[in-house]
């Protein structure tokens, strides 16, 4: 190698190495910033009176977790609010417990569906579509039946939407983890995601198109929720989140997304398959099966992250192999560049892990954690190529459709 040739490459690597960590860093950090949208203790709600919010929790063979889920929503200390339970053709006790915390509460309905999607829906769009045909409230508020609510998130929300007049908050949960595989992998795919996706640039009323929403918490206005069809409109999409998140941005609504870990926690996935079949699922569907994203993505987790090691391993060779490249000091320069960039590195995981509520030591793994989102991005690749997906006992091999269904999106009045 020619020392013009590796002065270029040890230049490359600075830039796609250390200073795009110090970049990321930048940007990671005023992101969240910019999704500290609630507050506490909550500010009384300045209104003549509350709206009415009802809560719709979806549930498909969730017997072991959908109790925690309700009681949770149950115990809101807002005082306008229902809650409606959708049993999606559960083949466990999901149903049993459903109606027996019915029975006890009188403020929750829970509806049993036992038809499968019609073709082109996905189960948990049909399921939330047949649900808000009961529903009565001023907002809507999706909630998934693994996540567990505490007691003034609703408060919280009513009092930030009406005092910003925005139309949408999706929270971002902390993330529960109960082993070793969930508290390495699922911080680090929900990073990912939340990179690829520009996550923060929701909260930017100037960009019209990045828009980005959690179904896990998803609130609001009933009047934006008809204006854009509802989950209709959005019938055969995996991502239905993101896609409602889009259409009202893109609408003139004003979506937002916050920081939620100290209002609500998710358990997402229980095993290492499910943190495969879910994360993947969720790569292939954010941009509608379209692998342009999720190859940007490998490129990048390559090229900015793993080419540390690389340059680790060339700084001992050139250590012990000099030339006179770099001023006769390239041993030195590749090793000091790549402990810099070992070390931004780390520590801005490490931060990721720690706002998710995980351990920060689960930085230092990035290399089998690292790996391992590779392997979920090529399993999601290969959804691109089949176009088949199975979630909750449920194969789908419908092509998602380049543009949303009717009916269209109208603008928000006013």
């Amino acid at each position: 190698m020619g020392d013009r040739t590796e002065l270029l490459l040890f230049l490359s690597y600075l830039l796609v190495g250390p200073l795009a960590w110090l970049a990321y860093g930048a940007l990671m950090h005023a992101g969240q910033r910019k999704m500290l949208l609630l507050r506490r203790p909550v500010p009384p709600v300045k209104a003549d009176a509350l709206p009415k919010v009802t809560i719709l929790i979806p549930a498909k063979d969730e017997g072991e977790r959908i109790r925690a889920c309700i009681e949770s929503a149950l115990a809101q200390d807002y005082s306008n609010f229902n809650v409606i339970a959708i049993d999606d053709r559960s083949t466990d006790n999901t149903g049993a417990v459903m109606d027996d915390i019915a029975a006890k509460h009188p403020n929750l309905k829970a509806f049993h569906n036992t038809v499968a999607p019609p073709p082109g829906w996905t189960g948990k769009n049909n399921a939330l579509h047949q649900g808000q045909k009961y529903a009565d409230g001023d907002w809507l508020l999706f909630v998934d039946s693994d996540v567990v609510l505490e007691r003034d998130v609703l408060s919280s929300c009513v009092e930030m939407l009406l005092r910003k007049d925005f139309d949408m908050v999706s929270l971002l949960p902390r993330l529960e983890s109960h082993g070793a595989w969930e508290s390495l992998l699922v911080p680090l795919c929900a990073s990912a995601a939340s990179s690829m996706y520009l996550v923060p640039l929701t909260n930017n009323h100037l960009m019209k198109n990045a828009a980005f929403g959690n179904g896990q918490f998803l609130m609001l206005k009933r009047t934006a929720y008809d204006a854009i069809g509802g989950h209709e409109t959005v019938r055969d999409r995996y991502c239905e989140d993101v896609e409602i998140a889009r259409l009202l941005k893109t609408t003139g609504w004003k979506p937002r997304v916050a920081w939620g870990n100290e209002f609500c926690s998710v358990r997402m996935y229980n095993s290492l398959e499910n943190i495969f079949k879910g994360w993947g699922r969720i790569f292939y569907a954010g941009r509608a099966g379209s692998p342009w994203r999720v190859l940007a993505a490998v490129a990048l987790v390559l090229l900015c992250c793993f080419t540390a090691y690389v340059a680790l391993a060339f700084g001992v060779y050139r250590a012990f192999n000099p030339s006179n490249a770099l001023w006769n000091q390239a041993g030195w320069a590749w090793l000091a560049a790549a402990a810099v960039h070992l070390a931004l590195l780390t520590w801005f995981l490490g931060t990721m892990y720690a706002w998710s509520g995980n351990p920060r030591r689960n930085a230092l793994a990035f290399p089998v954690g690292g790996a391992m989102l590779l392997a979920i991005f090529f399993k999601a690749l290969r959804m691109c190529v089949t176009k088949k997906v199975e979630w909750r006992g449920t194969s789908y091999s419908h092509v998602m459709a380049d543009t949303l269904g009717s009916p269209a999106g109208q603008p928000k009045a006013g």
